[in-house]
């Protein structure tokens, strides 16, 4: 009877902290959401034009099964669209991927001298510092999926960098 009723509490303590969790982490994302609503475009005739696009990225190829990645090819097709567009003059590619994503764009047109390599962008928290404070750029257009958009600049907006008017273009998420 004294062991089931601990189980019991155990199991009732275990599932409020999971919930208390999950709450937390809601809350946080709905926090980087609110924030970061009103400069995330998925429209490029909504975009302000800015001299540098950052774009964040990915492999060309799954890391699993090494099929085609769609977020790859979808980022490549978001910064196509701003470039020629006119919304953007430059792409810095800020991952550590960068000579695949530069070999797209150019084979897609886009001049190889707009193209400006950071080999050290390991990460979307190194791409948007390394933005700021080694190449010195301060208005940009960050270019990438939703998800990591919203991440992306609340990260810029919350490190106390020297950047403003900051926006991000959303990239077509896969659909499976």
């Amino acid at each position: 009877m004294k062991h089931t009723l601990f189980i019991r509490r155990a199991f009732v303590f275990v599932g409020c902290i999971l919930l208390l969790l999950v709450g937390v982490i809601l809350t946080c994302n709905q926090i980087v959401v609110n924030s970061t609503k009103e400069k995330v475009f998925n429209d490029k005739n909504s975009i302000k034009s800015a001299e540098v696009g950052l774009l964040l990225g990915t492999t060309p190829q799954t890391r699993i099964g090494g099929r085609r990645n769609m977020f790859f090819k979808y980022r490549i097709d978001a910064a196509e669209d701003l470039y020629n567009a006119g919304k953007i003059n430059y792409i810095l590619d800020g991952i550590n991927e960068p000579e695949c994503m530069k070999d797209s764009l150019v084979a897609r047109g886009i001049p190889e001298n707009m193209i400006f390599l950071d080999g050290k962008g390991f990460r979307t928290l190194d791409s948007v510092v390394r933005m700021s404070k080694v190449f010195g750029v301060r208005i940009f257009s960050i270019i990438s999926q939703r998800f990591h958009n919203e991440r992306a600049l609340y990260l810029a907006e919350h490190l106390g960098l020297d950047v403003e008017d900051l926006q991000a273009y959303n990239a077509k998420e896969p659909t499976s």
